[in-house]
């Protein structure tokens, strides 16, 4: 659970707005400590405080919000076509919002807000850059109190982008730097303050990990130095870029539907009767592989399930856009037909490390 003031922090404003928001019912929080009677917060109020955030740029009241909350999908239309008829009224009406009123109107349970949020950019040229973890500090204000200590998911090196550009899990604004959650669906702004010590400068970085969302853990304050002011490119900053420029060969054996059965690291450790991993905590569910070199991934989202399309050819699913060639192998284990995949995520292109394997099973027609 999240204490009102690392709330207050996450979201950008003072706890007494969000007292305010308690009081006026639009933004309860989860629980109430019975000892303290402070105010405790979840992840799903983080979410719902930036729709808040997100419906009052729209021009809604609080209370039109609390009833959009509310609101069937007729009454969530009608409240948002009589926004849009009011917005359209006034000549000097922003034209981006209409567009994003009628994105709403069109099927709101299948919107992702978070592809609407436009996080204000202000330009830092200083940051720009490749930057080098240091340690933790124990005083913020002293860089002279950095320690060795590991921070748990504290990146070793964070690219900054010129103008803000998103990388991997990371973009930026002055003063902020948003690292993205994937498994919860929303950015997280670490504030940033810049200094200079012996000709070198540093970064102190407020850094609020998973414990601060999974037990209420305080940020943590974590020093980086500039390495370099390089004016990196997406490419450039990538540990690893897989040539997949393949002709198509096709693979007989692999045709048809695979469904997911494990997540390991090497193909020699799984055993299909003590599987290592929940299905339900696996991004990918499941693989098609059609002709013509076309594979089609089945994944979870926060709404449901996608698939994502892609390339493959005789041994490795390719993507261009995520630069990758996944390599794969079929194994043939007391008579069933399993599928092994390389999963090349992030961690492999920007982070160096070695892929794990996702392992399917033949499903049954």
């Amino acid at each position: 659970m999240i204490k009102i003031g690392n709330m207050a922090k996450i979201c950008g404003v003072s706890a007494q707005t969000l007292r305010y928001y308690d009081a006026e019912g639009v933004l309860r929080p989860e629980a109430t400590d019975k000892n303290t009677g402070y105010r405790l917060y979840s992840l799903s109020d983080v979410e719902k405080f930036r729709k808040i955030q997100f419906y009052k740029s729209l021009g809604f009241e609080l209370n039109e919000i609390k009833e959009l909350f509310a609101a069937d999908d007729k009454t969530f239309r009608q409240m948002m076509i009589k926004r849009k008829n009011a917005v359209l009224s006034d000549i000097t009406a922003s034209k981006e919002n209409v567009i994003k009123i009628d994105e709403l109107t069109n099927d709101p349970k299948k919107l992702d807000f978070y592809a609407l949020l436009d996080f204000p950019f202000t330009d830092d040229p200083d940051v720009v850059g490749k930057w080098t973890l240091c340690g933790v500090l124990s005083d913020k204000n002293d860089i002279r109190s950095v320690s060795g200590d590991v921070c748990a998911g504290a990146h070793k090196e964070i690219p900054f982008l010129p103008g803000g550009a998103f990388v991997w899990i990371w973009f930026w604004t002055k003063g902020t730097l948003y690292r993205i959650l994937s498994d919860h669906g929303f950015a997280v702004p670490n504030p940033y303050t810049l200094m200079e010590a012996g000709g070198e400068r540093y970064m102190t970085l407020e850094y609020f990990t998973d414990g601060c969302f999974e037990s209420g853990d305080d940020p943590v304050y974590l020093l980086y130095k500039q390495t370099d002011s390089g004016a990196y490119t997406d490419k450039a900053i990538r540990k690893h870029v897989d040539d997949t420029d393949m002709p198509y060969v096709d693979d007989p054996s692999v045709s048809g539907e695979w469904e997911t059965v494990d997540f390991v690291k090497d193909a020699a450790v799984f055993d299909p009767e003590k599987t290592k991993c929940d299905r339900k905590h696996l991004w990918i569910t499941g693989v098609r592989f059609l002709p013509r070199g076309i594979c089609s991934k089945s994944v979870k989202t926060e709404t449901g399930a996608a698939a994502i399309t892609c390339r493959y050819t005789k041994n490795y699913v390719l993507s261009d856009r995520e630069m990758t060639a996944e390599k794969y192998e079929i194994k043939n284990i007391n008579g069933c037909d399993y599928l092994f995949l390389q999963h090349k995520s992030g961690d492999y292109s920007y982070g160096g490390c070695e892929p794990f394997l996702y392992v399917f099973k033949r499903k049954e027609t």
